[in-house]
């Protein structure tokens, strides 16, 4: 008998993605020059990297600390705002480019766990996606709020 748990294919699925965010924005930081550019990329990369711990975390224990955040939030009622930032100024400002990169790349995040979520098998699978689209969230804010200074 396996010990497995069954929602390993999950959560590697879930790893792959956040790995593949972590490298672009460190990747991008390295070349970034202005400050706060770099500065926002390599904060969402640490987030990157935290989620990455946090997914490992579950592999080993399994998601009930998770599960207890959840029950704590809304997750999904209130999409976040996925417009664009100045779109008058992404060709003109790199700034404005990379921010709108980061936000594209966090939204498709976001949708990809809810529409997991939804089409989960069991609740605990579907509420596993809908915690990992609360974090992809609270990322999408924070890449908001930096990137509305610029």
């Amino acid at each position: 008998m396996s010990s497995k748990n069954p929602l390993d294919p999950l959560l590697n699925m879930a790893m792959a993605m956040s790995t593949r965010h972590y490298e672009y924005y460190s990747e991008t930081a390295e070349q970034v020059q202005t400050p706060k550019v770099k500065a926002l990329l390599l904060v969402l990369a640490e987030t990157e990297q935290e989620l990455i711990a946090h997914i490992r975390h579950m592999m080993v224990t399994g998601v009930l600390d998770e599960i207890e955040v959840l029950d704590r939030v809304k997750v999904g009622d209130e999409p976040p705002d996925d417009s664009p930032i100045a779109p008058e100024r992404k060709d003109s400002d790199p700034r404005i480019f990379v921010c709108n990169k980061a936000l594209e790349q966090e939204v498709k995040g976001y949708t990809f766990y809810l529409s997991i979520a939804a089409r989960a098998k069991t609740e605990l699978a579907s509420r596993l996606f809908e915690y990992l689209a609360f974090v992809k969230s609270q990322q999408i804010e924070q890449i908001r709020k930096v990137c509305t200074t610029f």
